[in-house]
């Protein structure tokens, strides 16, 4: 029997089958071409970093990359710019398509508020302590003629007094004003060698004085570095009589060569000289 292969060929069967196949290899070729062209396929992008950015700046640079972006959230973050991104998914340096959405964490654009706790006739330690604790600062301590000797009697803000309660931007200053008793005592000063300026500010609380005039040597760029900057000088010097709540002019420097003067001390020559004090005691 002779072999007719135009009989198969012409058979309805056959040309389905193969008309179906020829549709199901469109479909697939048609299929993958779709997804090529909608994921970019071998096309990454690397993810820049918007950190410090505000949304509007991001998005600038986000579009010539062919991304796109949307804030998820806000938040309020103590020494980050108003407004500013301060976290973002995925990651600064990831790599990813284009046209996918970077998610964006801001900084609140206005400065959380918080509530001035009651310390009025509190000690300085813990009025300070409880001023702290909700994201105020003491910046100087005043101290007053009042017979409630090293009490809290108010507080001020830009010389208006505040009472409890009242509303003020996080991270502020305010200043306590603390009695004094009714005398016009005098102490000794004491030395801010060594100490950053923080440091110096709460070692001048506790020892009833406050801090004046405090000079950089150079500009410090952030709080980080500022941090590392530690007193050299001071004026008046340690031992000085001053009145209680007197203030001291601080000098700042990060060079450790500045140490290797000798601290200025004066000695009230009404007391003993103590020579067996030890040199280095000088300098803690």
């Amino acid at each position: 029997m002779k072999f007719d292969a135009k009989k198969i060929f012409v058979n309805p069967y056959t040309i389905s089958v193969v008309a179906a196949l020829l549709i199901l290899f469109a479909l697939y070729k048609c299929t993958f071409s779709w997804l090529d062209s909608y994921t970019n396929h071998g096309q990454e992008i690397v993810v820049p970093d918007l950190s410090g950015m505000t949304p509007l700046e991001a998005s600038q640079i986000l579009a010539k990359q062919s991304l796109k972006y949307e804030v998820v959230d806000s938040v309020f973050m103590k020494g980050k710019s108003l407004g500013a991104i301060v976290e973002q998914t995925p990651q600064p340096g990831e790599k990813i398509k284009a046209d996918r959405t970077v998610y964006l964490i801001v900084n609140s654009s206005s400065i959380r508020k918080v509530m001035l706790p009651d310390v009025h006739e509190f000690s300085l330690r813990q009025a300070e302590s409880m001023i702290n604790s909700v994201g105020l600062k003491v910046d100087s301590v005043v101290y007053i003629p009042n017979e409630y000797k090293d009490l809290v009697q108010y507080v001020k803000q830009n010389k208006l007094e505040l009472q409890p309660g009242s509303r003020i931007p996080e991270g502020s200053s305010v200043t306590l004003y603390v009695g004094r008793g009714l005398s016009n005592e005098t102490l000794e000063v004491v030395s801010f060698r060594k100490l950053n300026e923080e440091q110096a500010i709460q070692k001048a609380h506790t020892a009833f004085l406050n801090i004046g005039k405090v000079i950089y040597d150079e500009k410090p760029k952030d709080d980080a570095e500022k941090a590392l900057f530690f007193v050299y000088k001071q004026v008046p010097a340690t031992g000085t009589s001053i009145n209680v709540g007197g203030s001291v002019d601080l000098y700042l420097s990060k060079d450790p060569s500045v140490l290797e003067s000798p601290e200025v001390i004066y000695y009230n020559p009404n007391e003993p000289d103590d020579t067996s004090a030890d040199t280095d005691d000088i300098f803690k």
